[in-house]
């Protein structure tokens, strides 16, 4: 990437798949105009009805992709000696390759070509050197992407592709860090345990070393074309800041409204909330979960994707959200009390039918487990306990008879 700004970034045209939708400027706000010939709204609750838009704060939509924690920092080291590091910078990093279908083109800012790496070599990667921190600094400039966790965005190498066509970055590599010690493997072993109870996910992989977790988008088609995609906090109209800020409950409202198929798409919402809840995942905020749509009038819900057991770094960890009114891990009636919330009748047999694989699955992955230093599997049952056991009625003794009755 070539940038020849000087100074601060105030305007960034944006595009929708491709065609000119508006402007964002920022002077002492953000204000986003659509062309008058916009025929693509960037999100769905910034529809074309309105054609100005003025805020205080970065438009959610716009702030979905931008990075947190570990990248946000290694960005923010490599280039703030050369240019001011704000969001409007993060945002025309971007280019066309940020996640969904929005683009960005800024002047001064030039997005080159590469020609990107082998699923297969990153997999068997067993050099002495760090191939993630390599990764990191060949790619961090194209790797705008939320979450606080070290991650990169890698383009995949296509050998169908001729010379000089572009390779989309198609490949999200995590790691892990002093803080969260064997992160890859503790994702791969959620992952495993969410395919097996059949909530759709992307594709994902470990490595060979086990250092690295690798997935593919799922925002692109496989001929590379985007998939608009708007996670929870964009269509509640949060900030980044206000990710934890809501429950699961409301997330089924969000559905309701704008999924296509809103029944089938809150039973597969409550089957990644029983996941999230047996895998004692405390991270499930609003920005992991999303929409997805070719088109605005057709949203479904996306596959599943960021979840990790929380509670083996921190033992009394938390839902990252309310649940039936609480963020304490949830017992069985808690999780009826979900399903009933969300319209689902038959919630009890899905969570007794999660409860029977995973920890069937959990059995299968023991390889995996065991590699651990952290015991994630008594982790993982004492949840499964937690959740699905059913508790003994409990009924007030019979009154004796007497005189007075």
């Amino acid at each position: 990437m070539k940038i020849s700004v000087k100074g601060r970034i105030q305007y960034i045209d944006i595009k929708v798949a491709g065609y000119p939708a508006g402007t964002l400027n920022k002077t002492a706000k953000f204000e986003f105009s659509y062309h008058s010939d916009a025929n693509h709204p960037i999100s769905v609750t910034m529809p074309l009805s309105t054609r100005y838009y003025k805020k205080g704060a970065l438009f959610p939509i716009f702030e979905m992709n931008i990075p947190e924690g570990y990248v946000r920092y290694r960005i923010t080291e490599r280039l703030r000696k050369h240019i001011k590091v704000d969001d409007m910078l993060f945002l025309s990093m971007q280019g066309a390759t940020g996640i969904g279908c929005l683009g960005y083109e800024t002047q001064g800012i030039e997005h080159e070509e590469v020609s990107g790496e082998k699923l297969s070599e990153i997999l068997a990667w067993q050099g002495q050197d760090d191939l993630f921190e390599e990764l990191l600094n060949k790619y961090l400039l194209r790797s705008t992407l939320s979450g606080v966790q070290p991650k990169v965005m890698v383009p995949e190498q296509q050998t169908e592709l001729g010379k000089g066509a572009f390779v989309f970055p198609s490949l999200i590599i995590k790691t892990s860090d002093e803080t969260y010690p064997e992160l890859a493997i503790n994702e791969y072993i959620c992952m495993r345990l969410a395919s097996a109870c059949q909530i759709r996910t992307p594709e994902f992989w470990l490595s060979d070393n086990h250092q690295m977790f690798i997935m593919r988008r799922f925002d692109l088609t496989p001929e590379g074309n985007c998939i608009g995609m708007e996670d929870m906090a964009v269509l509640q109209g949060k900030s980044t800041d206000n990710k934890y800020q809501g429950s699961y409950e409301s997330i089924g409202k969000a559905i309701n409204l704008y999924s296509s198929f809103p029944k089938v798409d809150l039973e597969i919402l409550f089957k990644m909330v029983v996941l999230s809840c047996l895998v004692g995942n405390g991270d499930g905020h609003l920005k992991n979960f999303a929409m997805l749509y070719s088109d605005p009038d057709e949203m479904r819900l996306s596959p599943l994707y960021d979840v990790v057991n929380t509670q083996i770094y921190m033992p009394n960890d938390t839902l990252a959200l309310n649940l039936a009114k609480s963020k304490d891990f949830p017992d069985r009636r808690r999780m009826i009390v979900l399903s009933q919330s969300l319209g689902i009748k038959n919630g009890e047999a899905i969570l007794d039918q999660m409860h029977e694989v995973v920890r069937e699955e959990l059995d299968k992955l023991s390889d995996y487990t065991e590699l651990m230093t952290r015991d994630i599997r008594a982790a993982i049952l004492s949840n499964l306990h937690l959740t699905t056991t059913r508790t003994a009625i409990k009924t007030r003794p019979a009154r004796k008879h007497t005189k007075y009755n």
